[in-house]
């Protein structure tokens, strides 16, 4: 026979401080939890919404990243006889070379700041043809620059987030800071990760920081199907160069958050062994403090299982709680515009944090366990009790 809920909702509220205080302990813990995985989740979602498998990128062996790259115009060159790459209107191959700087920007004030902190934030010169390959790019407010002109277009993120972004404005962009561009157009990129960067004709950029290579090159392909003989086109001897999917490109820049997934576990990882330990130390309190209830309850005929499971059910009332309070809380977080210094690119990487499904249900299932790791010592020693014991110290 199990004691009923309405008996365990009345001891909770008997007991309001010891339960108040490891309600919030849980909930802090659950909303810690989300943060960290909703932080992982959005920089994920935005590397992940990044290129399609019609595209190759191709970077210099060994290169971590396009910022790494160094591709020189005879390497380049070799890449047109690529099997399988697509022609354009005119018969040339669709190909867009890509030179990837940084500059550093200032963040729009927010109303904690006294004064505006700096970002390093990623500048792609690129050609007209760009845009073509890049296919999720499109200009949503003004208009594209024009090639051999410094002007630049600057992504929606990077808008929201950085000052001297609003068409009309000057950035003062160069390897000696002495090039004044004008941003004359603000694009979208469907949450991709070029919505953080900053766009300019090819050559001015590479005028401007004296670079003569390229960091990079997209190839678009006639199918997916000859992303196979074109990959092994280029890593081989003719060309010597890598090449890999944009798609996959973009998923190993991705992994570098595994070390944030790897920090958040063992951070969450403590802060719920504290939490286990509080849930335990409010219900060892609450069985000593009922041990003649609890012999009355053996007396009437309830026996260890319905005591044993009582107490789980208790623990598990606040914890489930406390875990619904800190979803809804953790809830107020999506959305919420952030940016990310890769170790990788070396650039800012703004992004929206993302509260999944997923996030939602490691949550649940960690208070779960907090509740059930913490009540079942006590639970145990309640079952246990001796009747005849239990009434006379009480």
């Amino acid at each position: 026979m199990a004691l009923p809920l309405y008996y365990n909702w009345r001891n909770l509220q008997r007991r309001k401080l010891s339960t108040t205080l490891t309600f919030i302990v849980v909930t802090v813990v659950v909303v810690v939890l989300c943060v960290l995985l909703s932080f992982t989740a959005g920089i994920r979602a935005s590397l992940a919404a990044t290129g399609t498998n019609l595209n190759l990128i191709v970077l210099k062996p060994g290169a971590t990243a396009e910022s790494t790259s160094v591709l020189v115009p005879d390497e380049i060159g070799r890449l047109v006889q690529t099997p399988g790459i697509a022609l354009g209107s005119d018969g040339s191959p669709l190909m867009s070379r890509e030179l990837c700087v940084q500059t550093t920007v200032p963040r729009r004030l927010s109303a904690r700041d006294k004064e505006p902190a700096p970002a390093n934030v990623a500048i792609r010169g690129v050609d007209p043809i760009a845009f073509d390959l890049h296919r999720e790019v499109r200009i949503i407010d003004g208009r594209s620059f024009q090639s051999g002109t410094m002007e630049i277009v600057v992504g929606k993120a990077a808008h929201d987030r950085y000052e001297h972004t609003n068409i009309g404005d000057e950035i003062v962009l160069g390897r000696m800071e002495n090039r004044i561009y004008k941003v004359v157009g603000v694009f979208d990129a469907g949450g991709a990760t070029f919505e953080s960067e900053l766009w300019a004709p090819r050559t001015s950029i590479s005028d401007s920081y004296l670079r003569r290579f390229d960091s990079s090159v997209v190839m678009r392909l006639q199918s997916v199907a000859a992303t196979k003989a074109a990959v092994e086109f280029i890593n081989g001897p003719t060309v010597q160069l890598e090449a890999k999917p944009e798609p996959q490109y973009y998923e190993d820049l991705s992994k570098k958050t595994q070390d944030i997934v790897v920090l958040s576990t063992i951070l969450v990882s403590i802060m719920a062994m504290g939490a286990i330990f509080a849930v335990a130390n409010t219900m060892f309190a609450t069985v000593d403090g009922r041990r003649r209830e609890i012999a009355m309850l053996r007396t009437i005929g309830f026996g260890k299982w319905a005591i044993l499971v009582s107490f789980v059910v208790e623990s598990l009332l606040i914890c489930v709680s406390a875990c619904s309070v800190g979803l809804v809380l953790s809830l107020l977080a999506g959305g919420v515009k952030q940016d990310f210094l890769s170790d990788t690119t070396w650039t800012v990487l703004a992004f929206e944090m993302k509260i999944t499904p997923g996030i939602l249900v490691a949550a649940f299932m960690l208070s779960v366990i907090v509740g059930v790791f913490g009540a079942i010592t006590p639970a145990l020693r309640a079952s246990r009790m001796r009747i005849i014991d239990a009434l006379r110290k009480a």
